[in-house]
C-alpha cells in the first residue's frame, strides 16, 4: 500500500513537473520575423521598438524576432519563405511579390492614388484591403496581419525636376509595377534596386534620383547630402504588410492573435505621427546644409494623376486581383471623394 501510494505521488509529481515542461516549451517558441530594411534604416528601428513592445504584452507565451532585410533570403522571397517554414513571418512590402501576381502591385502602392496615410490606412481597415490581401494570401498558407504605412513618399533627386516634363530622361531607381510604369510614361528611365543600393547608386551616378521613403526617412538616411533636390509629398503610399505562416497563427490562442492584429495597426500611428512631428526640424536643417526641397503645383500633381490613371487602368487587365484591387481602390476613393 506505501509503495501505490507512493507510486501514486510519483505520478502526480510527474505530472506537475510534465506541465510545467510544457509552459516551459511554449514560453520559448520564437517567431523569426523578417524585415525587408536594414538596420539601420529608420523604419527598421520602428519595427524593432514595436517588436519590443508586443513582447512585452504577450508576457513570455510568444517572442517575435526581428532580422533585417536580406538576412536569411532577398526580400522578394519571404512570400515563399513562411510557406515552407523557413522564417516564421515578415514585415515588408508585398509589392516584392508582383512577380507572383501583377495584383501585388496594385494591392501594395496605388501609386498617384491616396493623398495621405489616413486614406490609404483606412482603405485596408475598412475598404476590403485586409481581405483582398487575405485572398491573395491564402494560396501561400499565410495570415495577413494588417497593413500599416510609413507615409506619403517624397522622391530623391540630384537635378532639379520641377514637373512632369522634367522627368524626361531621369534615371530613376522604383520598385517594379506601378510606379516604374508612371515613371516610364513621363519618359524616365526606370532602375530596379533594392533599398541597401540606393546610397551608392546616386553617389557614382548610375541613378539620378530614387523612389524611397518619405522625406524625414530619406533625409535621416543622409540620401539629401548628396541629392539635393527632393521632391516632397510626392507620389507613394506603400502598405507596409505583416503577415505570419498560417499553421503557426492557428496554433495561438485567440488573445494572442488579437494581441499581434490590434498592436499591428499602431505601427501605423507612431510612425506617421513621428514623421509629421520631425519634418519641420529636418528640413529646417536641410535647407540649412543647402538643400531645395521642391513642391509640385497642383497643375503638375493633375498631369501625374492623369498619367497614374492610365497606369491603373492597364495594371487591372493583367490578373483577376489585380482588377479586384483596381476595383476596391477606386469604389473606396470615390466612397472619399477623391474621384
Amino acid at each position: 500500500m506505501v509503495n501505490n501510494r507512493f507510486n501514486g505521488v510519483k505520478c502526480i509529481v510527474s505530472g506537475v513537473v510534465l506541465s510545467a515542461l510544457s509552459v516551459s516549451a511554449q514560453a520559448e517558441e520564437v517567431w523569426k520575423i523578417q524585415s525587408h530594411l536594414p538596420t539601420g534604416h529608420i523604419v527598421f528601428q520602428a519595427e524593432q521598438s514595436w517588436v519590443n513592445n508586443v513582447n512585452e504584452m504577450l508576457g513570455g507565451r510568444l517572442r517575435l524576432e526581428l532580422l533585417p532585410g536580406g538576412s536569411v533570403v532577398p526580400p522578394n522571397e519571404t512570400i515563399d519563405a513562411i510557406g515552407y517554414g523557413i522564417i516564421d513571418g515578415d514585415i515588408t512590402s508585398p509589392a516584392y511579390f508582383a512577380g507572383r501576381d501583377k495584383g501585388f502591385a496594385m494591392l501594395s502602392d496605388l501609386v498617384g492614388g491616396y493623398e495621405n496615410w489616413t486614406q490609404a490606412f483606412a482603405w485596408c481597415e475598412f475598404g476590403g484591403g485586409k481581405e483582398l490581401f487575405q485572398q491573395a494570401y491564402d494560396k501561400f498558407n499565410i495570415h495577413f496581419v494588417g497593413c500599416s504605412n510609413a507615409g506619403i513618399e517624397s522622391l530623391i533627386s540630384k537635378k532639379p525636376i520641377r514637373s512632369v516634363e522634367d522627368m524626361a530622361g531621369i534615371k530613376v531607381r522604383a520598385p517594379s509595377g506601378l510606379a516604374s510604369n508612371i515613371f516610364a510614361k513621363m519618359d524616365a528611365s526606370p532602375v530596379n534596386m533594392g533599398m541597401a543600393d540606393i546610397y551608392s547608386a546616386l553617389e557614382k551616378g548610375v541613378i539620378d534620383a530614387a523612389d524611397a521613403s518619405s522625406y524625414v526617412m530619406n533625409s535621416d538616411a543622409g540620401y539629401h547630402d548628396i541629392a539635393k533636390y527632393p521632391i516632397v509629398d510626392f507620389h507613394s503610399l506603400p502598405v507596409l504588410s505583416m503577415s505570419v505562416s498560417q499553421k503557426k497563427w492557428d496554433a495561438q490562442p485567440k488573445d494572442i492573435q488579437q494581441i499581434i492584429t490590434t498592436a499591428y495597426r499602431d505601427l501605423t500611428v507612431q510612425i506617421n505621427l513621428q514623421d509629421m512631428v520631425s519634418r519641420g526640424d529636418v528640413m529646417k536643417a536641410d535647407r540649412n546644409k543647402g538643400v531645395e526641397p521642391i513642391y509640385w503645383s497642383q497643375e503638375e500633381k493633375a498631369k501625374m494623376r492623369d498619367i497614374a490613371k492610365e497606369v491603373w487602368s492597364e495594371a487591372a487587365e493583367q490578373s483577376d486581383l489585380a482588377k479586384q484591387a483596381y476595383e476596391s481602390h477606386v469604389a473606396f476613393m470615390k466612397r472619399l471623394g477623391l474621384l
